[in-house]
């Protein structure tokens, strides 16, 4: 009793990408088909963690989250606290 596998229609895929996909396919012995779900499985691969989905983005999607959006630029530095502060004691 075998069981069925749904299809997924990808529309409007530009020739291009279709094109580096059959190249990418050609390349590993596997029909085009075979090389999109490889091309899916690594892509899901690389957005899990070992406890399962990433759902809220890492560490950097967070600390940007911590920035007002506008006050966020590709260069965002944050200001240095310049003011005089008593040098540390080490005894």
């Amino acid at each position: 009793m075998g069981s069925e596998m749904p299809d997924i229609l990808l529309r409007d895929v530009s020739p291009e990408l279709k094109r580096q996909i059959e190249d990418l396919a050609h390349g590993h012995n596997r029909s085009l088909s075979s090389e999109i779900k490889m091309l899916l499985k690594s892509a899901l691969s690389q957005s899990t963690r070992a406890r399962g989905v990433r759902l809220t983005g890492g560490l950097g999607t967070k600390l940007k989250g911590l920035i007002s959006a506008e006050d966020w630029t590709d260069d965002f530095v944050q200001p240095r606290d310049k003011s005089e502060r008593p040098l540390p004691t080490f005894e």
